[in-house]
């Protein structure tokens, strides 16, 4: 659950220190108000739960966790999270600002049978009898959401079903899924569904970029780089491995990494006994060395899933639908900021992650690169016959000359996708509904 105390003063307040200070907000639309009797971890769904898999004995909100722009401000409120003690607070806010939506808060779990006993009905009921007429209510996972079923649950129907009596045209839906923000839009027309991933907020405010260019190859110009792509790895995974299998006979013309196995960037310093719960290790997975992104052609994005059909949590049989699974379900449009940073970088990406992620990538409005890579494996259902062929475009890819690469790279039609893309995840930033107004306060030129 958030506290106050979570993050700077000035991004989360305490609902008594909003009524009290009263500060300018003028720049304020909407507010996001957390109660502290949500504790479910966004993960897990259960207190204390270890976020390993499904449970259907949790009947307790989820709380959020948004990532919040760093940094220092002074006492202007340039955040938009409240955390409320109680109804009557939540109340009080409401009346203390009428022209502003305020939005009661909870998590959507990661896995869905963690919602399963929540009472939204309940809820609904509770916030109605509060009659404010700004009142919402906003569901959020801007992490991780990988399914929205799960044995005979749909967590979908039940919240339509349960919120029946609550207004649709206040509801409001953040997630980190493309094709379950489809589904939901279809089943709550009224309801105002959006995606939502923290990743790009944090990939452009993630530490070392301060000193980056706002333009990479305006910076760099049209010079002959040195390498032909950039592989960065973490925790070990199968299609990991077979991509790093198939690149490093090309070590000296790549970038890459492989931590789990040992493998780091040169001159990168790592405290291999710590880094699992080094904080700041794991952030600055988002700012690799300006030095490698400037000097290559291409970046691999080794996704968090690439079999389609395979389990997402290591609980609830092989594949994790339970133990009378007729017929798997599909794991379908998650993508994490292992692509996205690739766009940051000003870098054609190459997925390599579940089937049709290149589709579900135009839907979002990416642009991909058909003119440097072969992307047809991307319609392969088959996750055996789908990484072969990923494999087999990676070493056609790198048995190209360093020279051709460099010509396709700098063509004005991939130059035009890799501005746009760059846009793209730039807009996502500074539209971030927990950071709009702070990025505006923290970079007023960009």
């Amino acid at each position: 659950m958030m506290t106050a105390d979570t993050y700077s003063d000035q991004m989360v307040w305490e609902a008594d220190r909003l009524l009290r200070a009263r500060p300018d907000m003028t720049l304020i639309k909407e507010m996001y108000v957390v109660h502290v009797d949500d504790t479910g971890d966004d993960m897990g769904g259960l207190d204390n739960h270890n976020g390993n898999g499904q449970s259907d004995s949790n009947t307790t909100l989820c709380g959020i966790s948004p990532h919040c722009l760093e940094g220092e401000y002074d006492d202007a409120f340039v955040g938009s999270v409240i955390i409320a003690q109680s109804d009557k607070e939540v109340k009080r806010v409401c009346e203390a600002y009428p022209d502003i939506n305020i939005y009661y808060t909870i998590g959507i779990s990661t896995y869905p049978y963690n919602d399963k006993n929540v009472d939204y009905r309940a809820l609904g009921n509770r916030l109605n009898k509060l009659q404010q007429r700004n009142l919402h209510i906003a569901f959020v996972n801007g992490w991780d959401m990988y399914l929205d079923e799960f044995k005979e649950f749909d967590r979908c129907k039940k919240i339509k079903n349960e919120l029946a009596e609550f207004d649709n045209t206040k509801l409001k839906f953040l997630m980190a899924n493309f094709t379950i923000c489809q589904k939901y839009k279809a089943a709550m027309p009224h309801a105002d569904v959006q995606y939502y991933t923290i990743y790009p907020t944090r990939i452009a405010d993630s530490p070392g970029k301060a000193s980056w260019p706002d333009s990479i190859i305006n910076k760099t110009g049209n010079k002959l780089r040195f390498k032909k792509l950039v592989c960065l790895n973490n925790f070990t995974k199968g299609h990991r491995c077979a991509v790093v299998d198939t690149i490093t006979p090309y070590a000296k013309d790549i970038y890459y990494s492989y931590r789990d196995k040992g493998i780091y960037l040169k001159k990168e310093s790592v405290n291999s006994q710590s880094r699992h719960k080094d904080g700041r290790f794991l952030r600055n997975q988002d700012s690799p060395p300006y030095r490698v992104i400037s000097s290559a052609y291409a970046w691999v994005a080794n996704e968090t899933f690439f079999n389609s059909t395979h389990s997402p949590t290591p609980c609830g049989g092989d594949f994790g639908w339970g133990e009378d699974h007729v017929g798997p379900k599909e794991v379908t449009g998650f993508i994490t900021e292992k692509t996205l940073k690739g766009f940051f970088f000003e870098l054609p990406v190459f997925v390599v992650g579940l089937a049709r992620t290149y589709q579900q990538l135009h839907k979002m409005g990416f642009e991909t690169f058909p003119e440097i890579f072969d992307e047809s494996f991307d319609n392969i259902m088959n996750d055996d016959e789908r990484i072969i062929a990923i494999q087999k475009e990676l070493v056609t890819y790198l048995d190209t000359p360093l020279r051709e690469t460099h010509e396709r790279f700098f063509s004005p039609m991939v130059q035009e996708k890799i501005a746009h893309n760059k846009n793209l995840i730039l807009t996502m930033a500074k539209s971030d509904p927990f950071n709009r107004t702070a990025w505006t306060y923290k970079y007023p030129d960009k």
